[in-house]
Formats: structure tokens, sequence, C-alpha cells
């Protein structure tokens, strides 16, 4: 087996997205992280909240403990589970574990595991930084203190420890104080140590954690697995003013929902984007694409499109982004990689973003003989559509019949004789005629036979 590891060394002020412009700190008493504008002020790790706060206005106060580093990590999930199957959590460290050895070969050996991996963190608007091993443990410690390093092999994996300092290892303060006391300062150092002595000074779990480190005995540890609901929320201090600074944390929120909808074998067809205001107001926009997607660009782009449409409520507050519908991921692509219509669909999902629903539509046939009723709008074609008239018919219909003074030399084809509207009180007898109209087009008309007036019903070209 071989283990990626993804290691956020500012997750906390970073997972969930923050607005553009306000420095934020994650702290548990004192401050623990500070974003690049709050350190850019004078903000260090180990200062006091009401310090920080008077080196910087606005400041985003974030609370931080293994729970919320929990649920952030569970957040980025996703993302690592587009290129594994088996994701591990290890709130901890502030780390993402992969297991590798399964899909290198797939994703074009190490190095196409490390583009995958900077593909899936791309736009995520995170610090992060990486290594392979073929232990979880290990991966994670040499993610923290030798970012980029890539073991292969076990064989390997002991001289790449050994320079590391001593206190890399997850060990209790106890026992980093009593290796300390007694001059190991190295992890080589401890790795020297008899292990009966280190079992007797430090207790069992520590010689067990070297043991799973090196690839001795088995680390088993719980996988994660996809939750089957996607909700995302988000709150400031300082409300937003604009589609445009609304943006920035819209990107990485849709990227998280492609990265969902991906790992799960899915597309998303429809979701919904609630905004509140700093006074409570709510709007509630759908957003959909008729044959889905998970491409972070295209949910994007209609979301954008369909809120810069919708009334504003004023400056946002908070927003919550939840999926509402999706549907099984297309199979193998088709040998000669037709895309037209996946184009032409993803067209009109724009289209309705920005026009509305009802500005585009499709037409589909109706039983019913008068030409003005023989049809009506769907949004898409309907199976149960009743069958065109064989018959020829105009491609244009006016909006309604305009009268016209009959020739009986401009008449080509008819009549064509339709009584019907009894069972509605829409009763109609017309006699239906193809004729030669004005400069060289052709016309649709109608003699009313009850009234014998006679109509232009529609052009053929």
């Amino acid at each position: 087996m071989l283990w990626l590891a993804c290691q956020f060394p500012s997750l906390a002020v970073e997972v969930p997205p923050g607005a553009t412009g306000v420095g934020r700190v994650a702290v548990d008493g004192v401050v623990r992280q500070a974003c690049p504008l709050a350190q850019a002020a004078g903000i260090q790790p180990g200062m006091r909240v009401a310090t920080a706060r008077a080196l910087l206005s606005p400041l985003e106060v974030r609370h931080t403990d293994a729970a919320s580093r929990g649920r952030a990590l569970a957040d980025l999930a996703p993302r690592l589970a587009t290129i594994t199957s088996q994701v591990m959590l290890a709130p901890e460290t502030d780390t993402l574990l992969g297991e590798v050895g399964g899909s290198r070969r797939m994703l074009g050996g190490l190095a196409g595991v490390r583009r995958a991996a900077r593909g899936a963190f791309e736009d995520a608007a995170v610090t992060w930084r990486a290594a392979i091993a073929p232990t979880p443990a290990a991966a994670a410690m040499l993610a923290g203190y030798r970012p980029g390093t890539t073991v292969a092999n076990l064989q390997e994996l002991r001289s790449a420890l050994t320079d590391l300092p001593a206190s890399a290892l997850p060990l209790p303060p106890a026992a980093h104080q009593l290796l300390r006391r007694i001059g190991a300062r190295r992890v080589s150092d401890v790795l020297a140590l008899p292990r009966a002595g280190l079992a007797r000074r430090l207790g069992v779990p520590a010689v067990t954690l070297l043991a799973r480190l090196l690839g001795e005995r088995p680390d088993p540890r719980e996988s994660w697995v996809p939750p089957a609901r996607f909700v995302r929320e988000i709150a400031w201090d300082d409300p937003l003013t604009s589609l445009e600074i609304l943006q920035f944390p819209l990107r990485r929120l849709l990227g998280d929902l492609a990265a969902h909808v991906a790992c799960r074998g899915e597309r998303a067809t429809a979701w919904s984007l609630m905004l509140r205001t700093d006074a409570h107001a709510t709007a509630v926009i759908a957003i959909a694409a008729a044959a889905g997607t998970a491409d972070p660009r295209q949910l994007l782009d209609l979301t954008v499109a369909r809120v810069g449409t919708a009334s504003w409520p004023g400056p946002v507050a908070a927003l919550q982004l939840c999926l509402d519908a999706t549907r099984e991921a297309p199979g193998v692509a088709p040998l000669f990689g037709d895309d037209g219509d996946e184009q032409l669909v993803g067209l009109l999902d724009r289209l309705r973003a920005r026009l509305g629903d009802a500005a585009v539509y499709g037409l589909a046939a109706v039983a019913d003989p008068r030409p003005e009723r023989a049809q009506r709008r769907v949004a898409l074609a309907g199976e149960d559509a009743a069958p065109v008239s064989p018959r020829r018919r105009p491609a244009w219909l006016l909006p309604a019949p305009m009268p016209w003074r009959c020739d009986p030399a401009r008449l080509l084809a008819g009549p064509e004789r339709m009584e019907s509207g009894w069972w509605d009180g829409a009763d109609s007898r017309r006699d239906y005629y193809v004729a030669r109209g004005d400069a060289g087009a052709t016309w649709w008309v109608y003699q009313d036979l009850r009234t014998d007036a006679w109509f232009v019903h529609g052009w053929f070209g």
C-alpha cells in the first residue's frame, strides 16, 4: 500500500472560506492560527485575542477544537476522494490520508498522483502540503516536516525518517519530555533504543506507534464515507454587498459540491442557494442543469448567472448551499467523443440561468386538429407528445389569423376541411388551402365556412 498525506497548516482560518479583505484568526484561548492578512498586521500564534483585535479591525475570530477541525477536513475530503476510494481523516494533525497504491497506475505513476492531487485542491483556496509513504503515519509525519517527499517502499522508509526531529512523533507531551531528558533528539535516536526499554519508559502504545510507523504492524483506521446529503453554510461578521464579492466563497463551495457528486459517481441536476441578510431577510435561488454536471466552472457560471437575474436581498451576512437532486454519472464516453448534445444542453442551461425558465422552451405536438392549439410549450420534449400530422404544415403560424381577399387563381392546393372544437365551446369549420402570397411567399389560408370570410393563418416561406 502507498499513502498520500495532505496536511493543511492553516485549516482553521481557511475552512470554511471567509470574505475577502477581512482578517481571520483561530483561537482556543489564545491565537493558534492567523491568516496572511492578520500576520501582516503583526498577529502571531500565542497572542491574546484582545491584543489581536487591537491590531486589526475588522477581525473574524474562529474558535477551534478537534470537532471543528474534523468537520473542516470532512469538507475537503471529497476532493481527495476523486483520486482514491479510501480516504481517512486525521484531525489531530489537520491531515487527510488517501491510499493511492491502487490508483497510481491509472493516474500515470507517482508523478500522476501528485498532479491529480494538485488538480483536486486547485480551486479550494487552502494552503496544503503533501508527502507519499508506505504507511499512513509516516506519510503524515513527512507532510508536516518534509513536504514533497516520496518514499515508494518500506526499505527506504527508515532512512527517510531518521533525520526528522523526535518531536515529530505523535506521542503525548510527557513522552516527549522523557525523550529530551535521555538525549533522544531525532527519530534515529528513538529507533536505536531497545523496544523493551521504550515500552517500560513510554508505555506499550509508544512502541506500537513505532511499529506502525515503520510498517512492522498494520495500522487500522476508520475510512471516511461521503454523506448522502450535501449542505454548506457560511456566515460573516461584515455582510457582503455585491455579487462580485460573493463569488469568492461561492467558488470554494461549488468546488466542494463538484467534488462531492464526482466522488459519489453522480452529477448535480438541481441545487439551491439561500442568501440571508443581517436583517434576517432571506432569498432562496434555485439553479438547475438539465443533463447534470460535476464541473466546478459550469456550476459557478450557472449559479452566478441565476443570482445575477434574481432580486438582491441586501448585504449578505450568510449563505447556505444545498444539493437538491442528482443523476447517475454517464458511463464510458462514445468511441469518437461526440459531445454535441452535451454542448447543446449546456447552452440551454446557461440561457435558462440568464433569461429564466419561462423564456427557454421547446414545442410538442398536441392531439388537437385546430392549428392554433396543435402544439404547446414544454421544458423538454415529452415522451407522451401526440404524433405530428403527416400533412403539410407551415413553419410560421401567425398569432392571429389575418384577413385576406381571396383570389382563386392563387390557390395552389386544397381544400383540407377541419371541423372541431365542439368539446370546449370553440367550434370551428374551415377549409384550408396552400396559396401563393406576395413576393414569392407561400401562405396557408382558410375560408371560415360559417361566415365565408378568408384569412391567412401561416407562412411556409
